[in-house]
């Protein structure tokens, strides 16, 4: 901490004095009404463990739509994200929302793609928004929240196995033994916030005029709110979600298997040979010890698997990707026309291609903002809208 305290005292000063007094920029944010647009982002603190978060949220109603853990963050996002929408739900936003960046071509191409098949008009224009300079504001602050209020106490569990036990995310063994165990039991909590979060209320705030009432209820009956609802209703087994899904998240492709199929049998016989136990926060790194154990007295059976450590090399996710779809990916979809974007208003969502609706100007005056410095947004996700 001396380090980069020293650091940014002597390169970024104004940064820190604008810190000290608080004095961040705020930003204005606005959308037009539920499933106008979900914002989706990747969280990677947790790589040096192994593990990677992914999220997608609506910002005016706050719902978190998932959170996902998996063993990295590229290839998740490139294979997964595109289609978890329409394979999900029953219905979907105008348009998606992400930072710049290779690992979201498919979730771009995706949702586009899916768009475009219901709606002929949409053909040639991007159904996602590319924010620069930090300006996917509502994931940032559910990461914050979930940095302060629920991954410390799973983050110490999972960094503090013991002196006794065994692991490391390059060793392969370990690792695949690792996600075995861990990742569905961390789902199960990540799935416990959300569902809390949902179906929570918020703490009303005066610089916000979004609807206040719990997330799944502003969801499921906006008319309540006065809020409108701009999804779009899919059938999940349309030709065009098949299509999509063939294309941008090819259901065969090995990123959806946690482990190696050979593993998994494995790993299913030999936990049910130490008596299937509970895995919670106290006995998670005594079941890895115990399965690690199976496997290593199975040493003619190690030397036919085909596992591998952990890695989360962006360049390679983007190069098997690119060879698998035959398509150059870049930071930005190149081959459509963007978004239209209303500078003046700020609105960043999916309506009349981007511009927004015509609204009059009470409402114009009313924005939802976000700030970068939320200290107090414990339940300021109110703020995740």
């Amino acid at each position: 901490r001396k380090v980069i305290r020293d650091y940014m005292h002597q390169y970024e000063p104004e940064l820190v004095k604008q810190r000290l007094h608080r004095r961040f920029k705020r930003r204005r944010f606005w959308a037009a009404g539920i499933n106008d647009m979900l914002c989706v982002d990747q969280h990677d603190k947790l790589k040096y463990l192994g593990l990677a978060l992914h999220t997608g949220i609506d910002p005016m109603s706050g719902k978190l739509k998932w959170l996902k853990v998996w063993s990295t963050i590229n290839s998740m996002q490139i294979y997964c994200s595109s289609c978890s929408l329409a394979l999900c739900f029953i219905d979907i936003p105008l348009i998606t929302q992400s930072d710049p960046g290779p690992e979201n071509f498919c979730l771009a191409k995706g949702h586009s793609y899916i768009r475009q098949s219901l709606d002929p008009n949409l053909q040639g224009l991007l159904q996602h928004r590319y924010m620069k300079d930090k300006n996917n504001i509502p994931p940032e602050i559910v990461w914050s929240n979930i940095r302060r209020n629920l991954t410390p106490g799973l983050e110490n569990i999972l960094a503090n196995p013991g002196p006794h036990v065994d692991y490391s995310p390059q060793n392969p063994l370990q690792y695949n033994v690792f996600k075995w165990v861990v990742i569905p039991w961390f789902q199960r909590q990540l799935d416990d916030y959300v569902e809390l979060r949902n179906s929570t209320k918020r703490r009303a705030q005066k610089n916000k005029i979004l609807p206040h009432g719990p997330p799944d209820d502003i969801d499921e009956h906006p008319d309540s709110y006065g809020v409108l609802d701009f999804k779009v209703i899919i059938d999940p087994d349309a030709s065009y979600i098949q299509e999509a899904e063939q294309l941008y998240a090819p259901p065969d492709h090995p990123i959806f298997e946690l482990v190696p199929a050979e593993f998994d049998y494995w790993a299913s016989n030999y936990f049910q040979q130490i008596g299937s136990p509970e895995i919670n926060h106290d006995t998670v790194w005594d079941v890895y010890v115990q399965m690690l154990q199976k496997f290593r007295n199975n040493s003619r059976l190690l030397t036919t698997l085909e596992l591998h450590g952990f890695h989360d090399d962006r360049d390679d996710f983007v190069k098997e990707v690119q060879d698998a779809l035959n398509v150059q990916i870049g930071n930005q979809i190149q081959d459509m026309e963007p978004l239209l974007f209303d500078e003046e208003g700020l609105y960043m969502g999916g309506v009349q291609g981007g511009l927004g609706p015509d609204i009059d100007e009470d409402l114009a005056d009313g924005v939802v903002r976000f700030s970068s410095d939320d200290a107090d947004s414990e339940n300021d996700s109110g703020s995740d809208n």
